[in-house]
């Protein structure tokens, strides 16, 4: 008779190879003896399912007097201290995501890459700097499969003048994917279309993938970028398109907005074509009436208005002109230096300085505006010889205020905070208090572990912005370093 196979457990732990013969009812039988399983061991995968679903509070309190495996235990601690790292950097608690970081340096790793991402994040907060860039180029070299999710997140993390070197980086990391960075690529430029000036080859790019995508806000911003370098053509053609695909486009909503209106008439009159741009304003202006009062001249009541609050339309309002007064360019220098473009308001208070005479009674106040953009450009030197050529002493002390502020800001981003202490102090006793510097000062104590006076900081600002929520975190911040006792401030 064919013999039957049957598993049993056996009263004694046995290996589970092991066979026996057994007498079972004078049939010979061959019995597959399994290993017992003993009272000690503990079935911890519901605890599992309870950190997966619960998180790893829950899952702790589930595994109280319960001997759990030390790679239960140390998941739990990850997830504890990932919880924590979390907070630090997201509340700017430098001190405690530096502790927590050197503590656990095997979990910036692969296997850990929301540890890594975070040790990133902690790294960019003070700016992109040497070691920003050692770190996130290990993490493309090690974890070629987190690569792009690393670029991207970096990406949001820093400014968008860093976009570029992100982007080289990891086009040349293993985990490369020519379709993602091209992507990627598109948004950095779309954001810096309506910023800065592309060089020629960034433009080309972007307008490829424009075309490629059928984009019709990126159409326009190509548009805006070609009439500021004033290469009309290129701009009408880029107008144009973005004009018709939103037209055709299933996810437009079928009218040109008054931007593109607006950016096509006036490149059409800057290209010479008035007739053409005057029937096109007649047929928007019932949709939108701004466009009636498109040509807006010097001193007219719409631009004067346009140019304290909004920059950007002031300057578009400006460059419309077929040619520009002294006093025009004057004022496209201050606007430029609202937008923080330095190098570009120096250019345009230069062409001011050159068409204006010494009498004129706008002559200093532009003097001093490209004095600022000099230094602010980085030409401390020659801005330091014109401002001893200012006449109104209150522009020179103006001047010196924005000299000393901006080294306190370099030193800061350097992480040169003695510096910011001492100069902090000094400015204040030059100036007056400044709110921006009265921050950094605070911060520059708590990341040099004088945390009583990083309190006292940022305290006087809750008092007078009670309701500044950043100010009320940042004091948060301090008086938790301050005790020692983070877990019960978060």
């Amino acid at each position: 008779m064919k013999p039957l196979t049957l598993a049993l457990l056996a009263a004694t732990p046995v290996m589970a190879a092991e066979q026996a013969q057994v007498q079972l009812l004078e049939r010979q039988v061959s019995v597959e003896v399994a290993p017992q399983r003993t009272q000690s061991q503990f079935d911890e995968t519901p605890i599992w399912k309870i950190l997966e679903k619960e998180g790893w509070q829950a899952a702790q309190q589930a595994a109280a007097n319960n001997k759990t495996s030390e790679k239960l235990n140390t998941e739990i601690s990850y997830q504890e201290a990932l919880n924590q790292l979390t907070q630090a950097v997201k509340t700017h608690q430098n001190e405690q995501a530096r502790q927590l970081l050197a503590a656990h340096p095997d979990w910036a790793s692969c296997q850990r890459i929301q540890w890594a991402w975070l040790d990133l994040q902690q790294e960019v907060a003070t700016g992109y700097g040497p070691k920003a860039k050692q770190k996130f180029t290990q993490i493309l070299t090690a974890c070629p499969d987190h690569g792009l999710s690393t670029t991207q997140k970096l990406l949001g993390w820093t400014r968008n003048t860093h976009g570029s070197d992100i982007l080289a980086r990891y086009r040349q990391s293993a985990g490369y994917q020519p379709e993602a960075y091209n992507k990627l690529a598109y948004q950095v430029h779309l954001t810096q279309l309506g910023q800065a000036r592309l060089s020629t080859a960034d433009a080309d790019a972007a307008g490829k993938q424009v075309t490629q995508l059928r984009d019709a806000k990126g159409a326009e911003m190509l548009g805006w970028q070609y009439y500021r370098q004033k290469q009309y053509s290129q701009a009408l053609m880029w107008f144009d398109q973005s004009i018709q695909w939103t037209r055709s486009g299933s996810a437009g909503t079928g009218q040109p907005n008054k931007k593109q209106i607006e950016g096509k008439i006036l490149t059409l009159q800057q290209l010479g074509r008035s007739e053409d741009a005057s029937r096109l304003q007649q047929q928007w202006a019932s949709r939108y009436p701004a466009l009636k009062k498109l040509n807006a001249g010097e001193g007219s009541p719409q631009l004067t208005k346009v140019c304290k609050s909004e920059p950007q339309a002031c300057l578009e309002l400006l460059y419309q002109q077929p040619s520009m007064t002294a006093s025009q360019y004057a004022l496209a220098g201050w606007q430029w230096y609202k937008l923080d473009r330095p190098l570009t308001a120096k250019r345009a208070f230069e062409q001011a300085l050159e068409a204006m005479p010494g009498s004129d009674k706008q002559f200093q106040d532009t003097q001093y505006g490209y004095t600022l953009a000099l230094n602010k450009a980085g030409f401390e030197q020659h801005a330091e010889f014109l401002a001893n050529k200012l006449a109104d002493p209150q522009r020179k002390m103006l001047y010196a205020k924005q000299r000393e502020s901006k080294a306190i800001l370099n030193a800061y981003e350097q992480q040169n905070y003695q510096f910011v202490i001492e100069h902090s102090e000094a400015f204040e006793d030059s100036f007056g208090k400044e709110v921006g510097l009265t921050e950094i000062k605070g911060w520059a104590y708590y990341n040099q572990k004088q945390n009583t006076k990083a309190v006292e900081t940022f305290r006087k600002l809750v008092e007078a912005y009670p309701y500044d929520e950043r100010f009320q975190d940042a004091l948060k911040t301090a008086e938790c370093a301050q005790k020692k006792s983070y877990k019960l401030c978060y």
